[in-house]
C-alpha cells in the first residue's frame, strides 16, 4: 500500500518538515507512523488525499494506508530518500474511537499544532453543521488564527481548541457556534470588508476587534450594525491602503495607528 492523508486534516508545514528531516538524519525515526487501512476512513465517513493534497477516489482507498499521526515525519522520511520498506508503522491502540477523534486526541497536546488545526476533526466528521461553522472553516482556509475566527464568528475570544475536540466526541457543534445571531451581523461586515482589505490584514484582528468594541459601546447596537456596514462600503481604495500599510509612529504602535485610522474613516 501507498500512503495517504485524511482529507480535512491539517496541511503539512515546510518548516516542521525541515526540522523533522534534521532530527531523522541525526537520530533516526524515533517513533512509528500511526496509520489505518484507507478503507476504514471511507467507512467512517471520511475521504483520502494523496501526499500533495489531491483527492483520491474512494474506490481506490484499499491501495492506501491513511496516516493519522506522523504526517511531517513521513514527508521528511520521503524527502531524505529513505527506503519506505524500512519505515515503522503502527495501528492506533484504541480501536473503538472514530478516525477524527483519534486524530484530534493524538495531537491535542502537540505544541506544533495551532488553534485552527483543531478545526480539522469536526470538519471531517460532523454530519450537521451551520453557517457559523462553515464561516469559521472558510476563514481557517484563508489562514486566520483561531482568536480572529472566534471574534468574527461569535463577537468574543471564547472559542478554544478543546471546544473543537470535544465536539467530535459529542457529535455536536460547540455551544458558542450554535447561535447564528452574531454571524448574521458579522458576515455582512466581512463581505463589505473583503472588498476593501486583503485577507492578510483581516486575519490580523485589528478590524474585527475595533468593530466589536464599538458595537459593545454603542448606544444603539442595531443602528451601529448598519452604520459600520455602510462605512466599510464607502471606504476608498486609498483609505483602505493607508490603513493596511500603517506603521509604528514614534511611541505609537502599529495597532494604535491602525485604530486611529479606523476611527477616522469608519467613525
Amino acid at each position: 500500500r501507498s500512503f495517504a492523508f485524511v482529507k480535512g486534516n491539517r496541511p503539512t508545514n515546510s518548516k516542521a518538515v525541515t526540522a523533522k528531516m534534521k532530527s531523522i538524519e541525526e537520530y533516526g525515526l524515533l517513533s512509528p507512523i500511526t496509520v489505518v487501512d484507507g478503507e476504514q476512513v471511507i467507512t467512517s465517513g471520511g475521504h483520502l488525499v494523496d501526499l500533495n493534497g489531491k483527492d483520491i477516489p474512494d474506490s481506490q482507498s484499499v491501495n492506501y494506508y491513511a496516516v493519522l499521526d506522523g504526517q511531517h515525519r513521513l514527508i521528511a522520511y520521503i524527502k531524505l530518500g529513505l527506503n519506505l520498506n524500512d519505515l515503522v508503522i503502527t495501528e492506533p491502540l484504541n480501536v473503538d474511537m472514530s478516525i477524527a477523534a483519534l486524530i484530534a486526541e493524538m495531537n491535542i497536546c502537540t505544541t506544533t499544532w495551532k488553534g485552527t488545526d483543531y478545526m480539522a476533526a469536526p470538519a471531517m466528521t460532523l454530519s450537521k453543521t451551520n453557517d457559523v461553522f462553515e464561516f469559521a472553516v472558510q476563514l481557517r482556509s484563508k489562514g486566520f488564527p483561531l482568536a480572529t475566527i472566534s471574534q468574527w464568528c461569535t463577537g468574543t475570544n471564547s472559542l478554544k481548541p478543546k471546544d473543537l475536540v470535544n465536539c467530535v466526541k459529542s457529535g455536536e457543534l460547540p455551544k458558542i457556534l450554535q447561535s447564528e445571531t452574531w454571524y448574521q451581523r458579522s458576515i455582512r461586515w466581512y463581505e463589505a470588508a473583503q472588498e476593501k482589505f486583503s485577507d492578510s490584514f483581516l486575519s490580523k484582528k485589528y478590524l474585527i476587534t475595533y468593530i466589536v468594541m464599538q458595537y459593545n459601546n454603542a448606544a444603539d447596537p442595531v443602528a451601529y450594525c448598519r452604520q459600520i456596514e455602510q462605512a466599510l462600503k464607502k471606504l476608498t481604495p486609498a483609505q483602505a491602503t493607508e490603513i493596511m500599510e500603517a506603521r509604528k509612529i514614534g511611541l505609537k504602535s502599529r495597532e494604535q495607528v491602525v485604530v486611529e485610522l479606523l476611527e477616522q474613516y469608519l467613525g
